[in-house]
């Protein structure tokens, strides 16, 4: 099978090397003849490499593997929405860029409407588990505010808390994506396998860097040394907004930005989750 993949970054590098292992044939950011095409750009270009693309599309299945908000500050299966045809599906999971390409044993969920039992088949490996799901907002809601919830405990660990109170901030990171994921009409169960709960587990770039700034380093500081700003920071704005817009209470939300962005001391605004 031809396969798409747009965006040649460490994950589209990653997912590519994967499907050729799998004896697919993969091209980037070209899409001829392509069955599938495999989005992993930034979240917030998802929707203009699709539409530069869009004139050479015929019936490719769509899968979204770009976690985060889209322009505008918009979830990608809403800029989305309307501007294809083509059936749009979303994979995401714990699935680390270099484990997934050694062939770590890793599992995703793929999300979306009919079709996806044959994507299944075509991904899935003994090195690669696919479970399925109808639940599109609630496996979205949980990869678009993964980054910013690993920020997060990555604050409380670098601040120097023990086991228990690092157990405590995941898991009231956990219950703040699920009651944003409801609200949105996401399925309560969502929140309690892969998307979520499994993604969080991952020592990923943003928790890495929230370690960082717990340890007291300022956000310039972090990204002049490691060359990189994560995709938590960028989203951290969106997600307010969203909670705002949800009018519901989200106080790793409020806190995390108070810290980036408002340089409230750490270990006080920490203090205040813990104390309500």
């Amino acid at each position: 099978m031809k396969i798409a993949v747009l965006g040649n970054g460490i994950f589209g590098s990653a997912m590519a090397s994967y499907l050729s292992k799998k004896r697919h044939e993969v091209v980037f950011d070209m899409i001829d003849n392509s069955e599938i095409i495999f989005v992993c750009s930034t979240s917030n270009l998802v929707l203009s490499s699709l539409l530069k693309l869009q004139k050479e599309m015929t019936n490719q299945k769509i899968i979204i593997c770009s976690k985060g908000f889209a322009e505008e500050g918009k979830l990608i299966s809403e800029v989305l929405k309307g501007n294809f045809k083509n059936e749009i599906f979303f994979l995401y999971g714990p699935t680390l860029a270099e484990e997934l390409e050694k062939g770590v044993p890793s599992s995703m969920v793929l999300a979306g409407g009919n079709g996806k039992e044959e994507i299944k088949k075509q991904i899935e490996s003994k090195n690669l588990r696919v479970e399925l799901s109808d639940d599109v907002i609630g496996v979205e809601i949980s990869a678009t505010l993964k980054n910013v919830m690993a920020l997060f405990i990555g604050i409380a660990q670098g601040a120097g808390y023990g086991q228990n109170t690092a157990a405590f901030v995941f898991t009231k990171a956990v219950q703040e994506v699920k009651n944003i994921g409801l609200a949105l009409g996401g399925k309560v169960e969502t929140f309690l396998g892969l998307t979520c709960v499994g993604d969080l587990f991952l020592s990923s770039r943003n928790r890495l860097f929230g370690i960082e700034l717990g340890k007291g380093r300022k956000l310039d500081e972090i990204s002049s040394k490691t060359g990189h700003t994560p995709a938590g920071i960028f989203d951290l704005k969106n997600a307010q907004r969203m909670v705002k817009k949800l009018d519901i209470k989200a106080p790793i939300i409020e806190s995390l930005y108070k810290i980036v962005f408002e340089n409230c001391p750490v270990r006080d605004t920490i203090k205040e989750i813990i104390s309500n």
